[in-house]
């Protein structure tokens, strides 16, 4: 029922956009036609939004300064239909800043992260550090959600997420400090300078430092067990596990405090004025450190603190041990990621539209992992280092066939290598204490493609995108194990998808338009997913060398409509099927393995909103209903008709920004529903440690400027405390303030 009520309403919403109202007058439909936005990511040119095959969503700089962000995930609080967690959010704090998302329901593996056209996902697990875009060197981002392989290949199954950063294009100089208080303890400072000179020669470069002491977000919990209880102890606390479970809480694992820094510098060249050479180098790093564990129990008799033996907790046996402090510790952990780039945009020929790059990034990613013998000081542990590096490079001509048409075409080349290890460590809190090596494993995997789109007026009010990829995908790699030795091989093999697409943009007036598309897409298997056995918060999870790829089948319908010059309503309706699911099929209670196993479908709508409220307030909503269901999956059979894992039933936002004299502020609301960790839908509990919540979390900023050149700042995250969880537990009311420079 609820379906069909909002299928309903989005084709009332379509009926308005399609003329059976009157949108706007013939003056105000000239201002709207005047001020479309440009953008590049849904078409790889030049087009403007409304012009769009897609619901496109953009967030521009002067945006970005209205947020209290210090990583991309911030940034993008507001976009529709998309749900983060975990590492992608500045101020939460995860072991990593790897993340959960999901667009329109579609995780994150699936869905395509670029910085400047350059794939952000890691070369072993596919994952993107949400830590690497050096925000203060954003000047725009673009969400473009669908089935966008038909450009783009590989995980583009839910949409792109295209990170488009500043070039040395006009003199530009700014620093900024912040401090945090309360959950975001810790220090900012940036500095950014960008300039181009009269001859064609353009410069920008940037640092950037963070520091956050942290907080505690992660727990021990202890479920009893039959036997006779130990040792009596007191300051437990009663709870229940994500499923349900009688449990208790005995203790945290402390803060985990972390310092990121960033550095970009890049060059560009007029040759003339179209055409231009390009060259950046661009560095992030992280490191996180240790905090002392907190146990929460004493002993009833001699008032000491307890972290381990077989205790007595309200007459029932618990048994806890220091590796339940220290197994989920993944430090210290170091990350870096370092991306080079080159290119030419420009022109060829008479008319014809020539854009070359290359880009290489390589990756370094180590952490530690106690024993289940060691203790909190010392003890043996592991060392796992993953070197991994990715080399993309496009080739893409454009231009016009006739008057109507016009021709994208190129060639791509993708390469992803990884080189894990696992050592041996003497003491697990010493990354240098190495003493053998006991596993590793080598994957290496490509994919050359050739892509067209063919862009043409089927008549004055309708303009029609025809296109497909061809991905050629190959893998080979290799493991091994020392003790006992042994090792596997696995040959070269390989596969190729075609991934075709048809849209189509219909403006019925000047001020609505009407869109709709068809499209397949796929995903290729990453090398961890092939070729490597992971053990991660004490369950192992082998890899497949003989996974398939993915594929997705997207329709959607939708469009916007200016009600007037400062007010837009857009509305789409969309329906995915995936196939072939690289999927954990749980072996038993400790193992997995990943296999080709499910069917799933996801349908949903999005509505978003944005207008002028007067002339100083400026109001931005949306809403998004999104219904994800596992279809078939002879792995796990009783995940069948559950949601699937990362995909929130409902989301919704509204953000008003302000601006008056001296005064800047911005207020933002968000609400997530819950979401499942466990593909069976078994982790319904809220409010617990490891549950994944429903919220709304308010954010609010000010902003004053004292001369032209410097501004103040104070912002509020998490305005009135709201205390939930998203596995981890999320920053409770904290406070930044700022100074910014620009000159």
């Amino acid at each position: 029922m609820q379906t069909q009520l909002i299928k309903r309403s989005l084709l009332l919403t379509l009926g308005c956009i399609c003329g059976l109202v009157n949108p706007a007058s013939a003056s105000e439909r000239e201002d709207v036609a005047m001020l479309d936005e440009v953008v590049v990511t849904a078409t790889k040119t030049r087009t403007t939004l409304s012009d769009s095959p897609a619901a496109v969503t953009v967030v521009k700089a002067e945006e970005i300064q209205n947020k209290n962000a210090s990583r991309l995930g911030d940034v993008l609080d507001q976009i529709p239909s998309l749900y983060l967690r975990g590492g992608a959010l500045g101020q939460s704090q995860g072991t990593v800043g790897t993340s959960g998302m999901s667009l329109r329901g579609i995780d994150q593996s699936r869905v395509l992260i670029l910085l400047d056209g350059q794939p952000l996902q890691d070369g072993g697990s596919g994952k993107v550090n949400w830590r690497v875009p050096f925000v203060e060197d954003i000047a725009r981002v673009e969400v473009v959600p669908g089935a966008f392989s038909s450009l783009y290949g590989s995980n583009a199954i839910g949409g792109v997420v295209n990170i488009i950063t500043k070039q040395p294009d006009k003199r530009e100089f700014t620093a900024s400090v912040k401090k945090g208080w309360g959950d975001a303890s810790g220090e900012d400072a940036s500095i950014y300078f960008r300039d181009k000179m009269d001859n064609g020669l353009g410069f920008a470069g940037g640092l950037g430092y963070q520091n956050r002491d942290s907080y505690v977000n992660e727990f021990v919990v202890k479920t009893p067990v039959v036997g006779v209880p130990g040792t009596p102890v007191t300051g437990a606390q009663a709870t229940t596990t994500r499923e349900g479970v009688p449990a208790y809480l005995v203790g945290d694992l402390g803060a985990t405090p972390w310092t990121s820094t960033h550095a970009t510098a890049k060059l560009t060249y007029d040759l003339n004025a179209r055409d231009k050479v390009y060259a950046g180098v661009n560095r992030q790093e992280t490191r996180q450190d240790y905090a002392q564990f907190n146990t929460y129990l004493t002993n009833t008799a001699t008032g000491a603190p307890v972290s381990s033996g077989i205790l007595d907790i309200n007459g029932q046996r618990v048994v806890l041990s220091n590796y339940d402090f220290t197994l989920f510790s993944f430090l210290p952990l170091h990350e870096t990621t370092t991306r080079y780039s080159a290119g030419y945009d420009g022109t060829i020929g008479d008319g014809y539209l020539l854009k070359a790059d290359i880009g290489k990034i390589d990756r370094i990613y180590n952490f530690t992992l106690a024993s289940p013998t060691a203790t909190w000081d010392s003890g043996a542990g592991t060392l796992s280092d993953a070197p991994n590096d990715g080399l993309d490079g496009t080739v893409q001509l454009s231009l016009p066939l006739t008057d109507n048409h016009f021709l994208v075409t190129g060639l791509a080349v993708h390469k992803e290598t990884v080189n894990q290890r696992i050592y041996a460590l003497s003491d697990w809190r010493d990354p240098g204490s190495v003493t053998a090596v006991n596993t590793g494993y080598n994957g290496h995997s490509a994919t050359t493609s050739i892509f067209a789109q063919d862009e043409f007026s089927a008549m004055d009010k309708l303009k029609v995108y025809l296109g497909g990829r061809w991905d050629n995908w190959e893998t080979r790699g290799d493991s091994f194990v020392t003790t006992p030795a042994s090792g596997k091989l696995y040959p070269t093999r390989g596969t190729s998808a075609f991934s075709p697409k048809v849209s189509a943009v219909y403006k019925p007036a000047e001020a609505a338009v009407v869109r709709a598309s068809f499209g397949r897409s796929f995903r290729a298997p990453t090398n961890q997913d092939l070729y490597v056995t992971t053990t991660s918060r004490g369950r192992t999870t082998a890899g497949d060398p003989n996974l398939q790829p993915e594929h997705g089948t997207t329709w959607e319908v939708g469009g916007e409509l200016h009600v007037t010059e400062d007010t837009r309503i857009t509305a789409t309706y969309y329906d995915t099927q995936l196939t072939d699911l690289i999927y954990l099929k749980q072996v038993d209670a400790a193992n997995s393995l990943r296999i080709n196993a499910g069917k799933a479908k996801i349908s949903g709508i999005e509505f978003g909103a944005t207008t002028k409220l007067a002339s100083w307030l400026a109001l931005d909503a949306n809403y998004a209903y999104i219904n994800s269901e596992m279809l078939e999956n002879a792995a796990d059979p009783l995940s069948v008709g559950k949601r699937l894992t990362d995909s929130p039933k409902n989301i919704a936002g509204i953000g008003l920004t302000a601006e008056q004299g001296q005064w800047t502020g911005a207020l933002s609301a968000r609400y997530a529903g819950h979401v499942f960790f466990t593909a069976q839908n078994t982790d319904t509990v809220e409010g617990v440690p490891g549950s994944y919540d429903a919220y709304t979390m308010v954010n609010a900023k000010l902003g004053y400027a004292f001369t032209k050149n410097v501004k103040g700042t104070i912002a509020i995250n998490n305005l009135f405390d709201t205390r939930a969880y998203s596995y981890f537990l999320l920053p409770g009311r904290n406070v930044t303030t700022g100074m910014d420079f620009s000159f």
